[in-house]
């Protein structure tokens, strides 16, 4: 053997040997592309970053994502096609903004008054992962919308307030004296059938339609994103208890295609990731929205109100009533609607009561004046 030859196998062998015990010296990368709906000073979006760092922490950059904020590559409501057409290969939306291709859009992330039945978030997120939902939300995407998308439910923010009142209320009488923006769709139907005037408008619409008379009140997000949009500058009484979006969760999408060619460990990273992002959803919404209210009561003389106990019996029944009208005109919807009504009646029982105590603790608390605002 020549000296060349000789120098070139013990290369070789060496090269070898630095593959074995540094695996990922050498791996493939991969990269996503998250185009959101949101721009980028929303808490949505600061949660896909969180999340998009962990995951390229915990793959060690194999594994890099890119978080775009609203229109940086397509509109928002032109997300799913993108992903879809691989014009980017990763989304964040909320299903519900594709309930006018499909109504059922609005059950998986949005289901209205928690179907009438008193479903909360944190049941809708355990029937997703724990009940058999997450086969019919990818169900969903595949099949009813024909989209080469996979889609993960991760970021649980409500329940949204009722909203911002030109005046106090006190029954649902009031209301139907009230013109209040809402969302469209199921939201805004049932709101109409008893009696109350809602109408839809962009959220940049809203506080120059309230200066002019046109709305009397109106709903929009939460407590941060309501001061961020500057509602208080022209309500002061604020209503925490809604019916119309009591469940909020937006979700991330990635082309299938892309997904298909992610190595199996890569694929366990991002849904370790996905499930750190709903627990980081849920500690943010706490946090943020607690010192958004305070600041608004204690800086902005702000009110804040007992949504009135009429209103709850009101709309639930208007919901159930609407979510039949959906559920007789579209197999589908009626599939899932009833998969989700069976986990409500399993779940309800206990976590109507079960939150109960967190309820009758709080209230003792303020009625004591242990706890509020100064």
């Amino acid at each position: 053997m020549t000296r060349g030859k000789w120098f070139i196998g013990v290369l070789a062998v060496a090269i070898c040997a630095a593959m074995i015990w540094a695996p990922g010296a050498m791996a493939k990368s991969y990269n996503l592309q998250i185009q959101t709906a949101v721009p980028s000073a929303s808490v949505y979006y600061k949660l896909i970053e969180r999340m998009a760092n962990r995951i390229e922490e915990m793959s060690a950059k194999r594994l890099t994502i890119e978080v775009l904020p609203a229109g940086a590559v397509v509109g928002a409501f032109e997300i799913l096609d993108a992903v879809d057409q691989g014009i980017v290969n990763g989304g964040m939306a909320w299903t519900h903004y594709w309930s006018g291709k499909h109504p059922a859009g609005l059950l998986f992330s949005a289901p209205t008054a928690g179907l009438g039945m008193g479903l909360d978030q944190l049941s809708t997120v355990s029937w997703i992962y724990d009940g058999g939902g997450d086969k019919l939300y990818q169900e969903y995407f595949t099949k009813i919308l024909g989209y080469n998308i996979k889609g993960f439910i991760c970021m649980p923010m409500g329940p949204e307030p009722f909203g911002w009142f030109k005046n106090p209320i006190s029954s649902v009488g009031d209301l139907t004296k009230t013109k209040f923006r809402s969302p469209p769709g199921i939201p805004s139907e049932s709101l109409k059938l008893i009696g109350i005037p809602a109408v839809s408008m962009p959220g940049g619409e809203i506080v120059p339609s309230a200066q002019r008379g046109v709305i009397d009140a109106a709903e929009w997000i939460s407590p941060a994103d309501d001061r961020n949009l500057g509602l208080s500058a022209v309500w002061k009484n604020y209503y925490l208890q809604g019916l119309h979006q009591a469940i909020s969760i937006g979700d991330v999408y990635v082309n299938l295609d892309w997904w298909g060619k992610l190595p199996e460990d890569l694929k366990a990273i991002f849904n370790a990731g996905i499930m750190s992002c709903i627990a980081d959803s849920y500690n943010w919404n706490v946090s943020q929205n607690s010192m958004a209210l305070k600041e608004l009561v204690t800086n902005e003389n702000v009110k804040i109100h007992d949504t009135p106990d009429d209103y709850f019996e009101a709309y639930m029944a208007a919901t159930q009533q609407i979510m039949d009208k959906y559920a007789a005109k579209d197999a589908f919807f009626k599939k899932v609607l009833t998969e989700m009504q069976e986990w409500a009646k399993l779940t309800v029982p206990y976590e109507a009561r079960a939150n109960g105590t967190y309820y009758k603790m709080g209230q003792n608390a303020l009625d004591k004046g242990v706890v509020g605002y100064k």
